[in-house]
């Protein structure tokens, strides 16, 4: 989560009452390492806005908040020296940046309809309930925006990333997700979705049920099929429907992820979901070969080693990507 994110959140909350339970699970965000960096400068930014405002002696409340966050991560960092050289006024305080868990919740304070967000941070994941029933799993460094109350016709989010829906059903109110350049309508299904705004990649792989996906480029809808995937390039305007095995590209919302006697193609389809990276293989991998094992609570590279001790391939990481190739090809790592 990048700072700029934190304190559009930040601003967001300080103005707005938070439901305990919501409390709590930023409290626990906020002991997380993830993002430390981030939170650290966030927190600075945020506590020298406040107490330079003219009206910082009316804000009382918020500093009381901003103090309790600050030393409940001090108290959990106490080796950071960036913390060890603040020393905050005693009237000072708390921020309320609300990540909550593994995710973020914002709520707008206009006179129109609340707008709710809902993100995850890189590597952590969320599960939510919309108002209609809708259960929507999110991955890594995902957005999806929906109405505090949905309208009479549609309902209708906006997703940047990957989710995946278990639709509540409704035939006189469809669902539609939007992203960007392309739409996903639906009544009642289950189905995984993707938006790369940087890629300009659409994409969604249905599960069961059906659904009709729209594109700027066609009005005319194409219907899908259970275990039919398709990928729409918002910069060519090119749209791919494949066959596939859906269970490949869902499977990152389970805790833990099961291959038995599987392809190292499609076990390669369901970690780039469960990690979110890119991992790709040189040409000299056979990709049809069958492995078995599991991955909980195991990183990318030590997933990497597993495979690579199993099949004798070699693997290469590096930043955002990741590649299999075979002794003969190896690659510094």
């Amino acid at each position: 989560m990048e700072r700029l994110q934190i304190r559009e959140l930040i601003g967001r909350f300080l103005h707005n009452d938070v439901p305990g339970e919501l409390q709590t699970q930023f409290r626990r965000w906020m002991l997380q390492p993830g993002d430390g960096d981030e939170k650290e400068a966030a927190l600075r930014e945020e506590w020298t806005a406040v107490v330079e405002s003219p009206a910082a002696a009316d804000r009382s409340e918020e500093l009381q908040r901003l103090r309790h966050t600050i030393r409940m991560r001090e108290a959990q960092q106490r080796r950071s020296s960036i913390f060890r050289r603040i020393r905050y006024a005693a009237a000072a305080a708390a921020v309320l940046l609300f990540a909550v868990g593994e995710y973020y919740y914002v709520r707008s304070a206009s006179a129109v309809p609340a707008e709710i967000r809902l993100l995850t941070a890189r590597g952590s994941k969320g599960e939510f309930q919309l108002p209609d029933g809708t259960k929507v799993w999110l991955n890594a460094s995902s957005r999806l925006t929906y109405p505090e109350t949905f309208d009479r016709r549609e309902r209708r989010v906006t997703l940047e990333g990957e989710a995946y829906f278990e639709v509540a059903r409704n035939t006189s109110h469809p669902f539609v997700v939007d992203m960007n350049r392309m739409e996903i309508e639906v009544l009642g299904t289950t189905f995984d979705a993707r938006y790369e705004r940087t890629s300009g990649i659409a994409e969604t792989t249905l599960n069961s049920g059906s659904i009709c996906v729209r594109t700027s480029r066609s009005r005319q809808a194409v219907r899908l099929r259970p275990d039919e995937r398709l990928v729409f390039n918002e910069t060519t305007g090119s749209m791919i429907i494949e066959q596939v095995n859906a269970s490949n590209y869902n499977s990152w919302i389970q805790p833990t992820l099961t291959f038995f006697d599987m392809t190292l193609e499609d076990i390669i389809t369901n970690l780039e979901r469960w990690f979110n990276v890119p991992i790709g293989t040189d040409a000299s991998v056979d990709r049809t070969i069958r492995l078995s094992f599991h991955v909980r609570h195991e990183s990318l590279e030590e997933t990497l080693q597993v495979i690579s001790l199993i099949t004798g391939l070699q693997y290469t990481l590096d930043g955002e990507s990741a590649t299999f190739h075979t002794a003969r090809t190896t690659r510094s790592r």
